[in-house]
């Protein structure tokens, strides 16, 4: 059903979305990062290869 329906109706345009959904940024809201926005703690990928080598280390104890 989800599919019929999005492939029978039609696309909001951009200024309908703006301020709603995350793709888009609302007039006169944009604001520079503020201190700390770019620490260590807020990187992603750092964060995502330390998880994987922590369950890493945490695996290989237990594998033999």
């Amino acid at each position: 059903v989800m599919v019929i329906v999005t492939l029978v109706t039609k696309p909001k345009p951009v200024e309908q979305l703006q301020g709603l959904v995350y793709g888009t940024v609302s007039p006169g809201l944009e604001e520079p990062p503020a201190e700390g926005d770019d620490a260590w703690y807020r990187k992603p990928a750092l964060l995502g290869w330390g998880a994987i080598i922590l369950a890493a280390v945490c695996y290989i104890p237990f594998s033999f």
